[in-house]
């Protein structure tokens, strides 16, 4: 039986990736690579950003293997349910396919949108 070869990148490595993804893409985002320590909340997604002031938080995980804890699954849930984007993903594609789906969203807002009237 063959044995699985197992992915020779850490997180970090993934991580990297995905914060110069963001940095070239979208020059005026407010990105960040969010650090544990004893102050901070568990849970917070590795990387995140304002994009044309919406919250995006990406728990990168390897693809193979990688696992959400608890507080991690929670806090997505909580940034979602709070009208923030969160997801778990290993690959800048993933991230322009959630950015792609927000913007998509907004677009059909604004189509929507019945103009103010004063």
């Amino acid at each position: 039986m063959a044995s699985k070869q197992q992915d020779p990148h850490k997180e970090s490595w993934y991580q990297a990736r995905i914060i110069t993804w963001l940095k070239t893409n979208y020059p005026d985002a407010f990105v960040w690579k969010a650090a544990a320590g004893p102050y901070s909340r568990g849970g917070i997604p590795d990387i995140c950003a304002i994009i044309a002031g919406h919250f995006f938080g990406f728990e990168v995980k390897r693809p193979e293997g990688g696992r959400l804890s608890k507080i991690q699954e929670q806090t997505i849930q909580e940034i979602n349910d709070a009208g923030g984007t969160a997801l778990v993903v290993s690959y800048p594609e993933q991230v322009k396919e959630a950015i792609e789906r927000w913007q998509s969203t907004q677009r059909k807002l604004q189509r929507h949108r019945k103009p103010d009237s004063w």
